[in-house]
């Protein structure tokens, strides 16, 4: 039998690698994606998170890269990941929340709403509020701080 920790000893399948935006320089981390038990585990690393906040929201969303304007820096990664139009937070692209340690943050969590090749090629956002799980569509998340795109 396959279990969580054989899986956090393999290679990922698909990576991110995450990078702050303008305002949040040393924000920077990575998201890693292991096939596992009919699903994805799902392990995040993350430094440099803002000190003031404790709760972060972070989804995958349906855009290809990191790039954007100079007033929202990650606008073209368009909305959470959501190819069967579910509502929030039950899109393919809901994932739980971060939660910082001083600024630091891992964490592993297993969901069988994707597998790793349905992500490949879309991008991972964190947000500055944590998600509240029922405001339509994506949860009252705060602005995007952080993107990783996901190879």
């Amino acid at each position: 039998m396959f279990t969580f920790c054989q899986a956090l000893c393999r290679c990922p399948c698909c990576k991110a690698v995450i990078h702050g935006s303008e305002k949040f320089p040393r924000l920077h981390g990575t998201v890693s994606f292991i096939k596992a038990c009919g699903g994805t585990l799902v392990v995040t690393e993350l430094s440099g998170l803002p000190e003031n906040k404790g709760v972060y929201a972070m989804h995958i969303h349906n855009g290809a890269e990191c790039s954007g304007t100079q007033a929202d820096p990650f606008a073209n990664v368009g909305s959470h990941l959501n190819p069967d139009n579910s509502l929030h937070p039950f899109h393919m692209g809901d994932l739980p929340a971060v939660f910082s340690n001083d600024g630091y943050s891992w964490s592993a969590v297993f969901t069988n709403r994707f597998q790793p090749e349905q992500v490949t090629g879309h991008t991972v956002i964190i947000h500055t509020a944590p998600d509240d799980y029922h405001t339509q569509p994506s949860g009252n998340s705060g602005i995007k701080i952080a993107c990783g795109e996901i190879r």
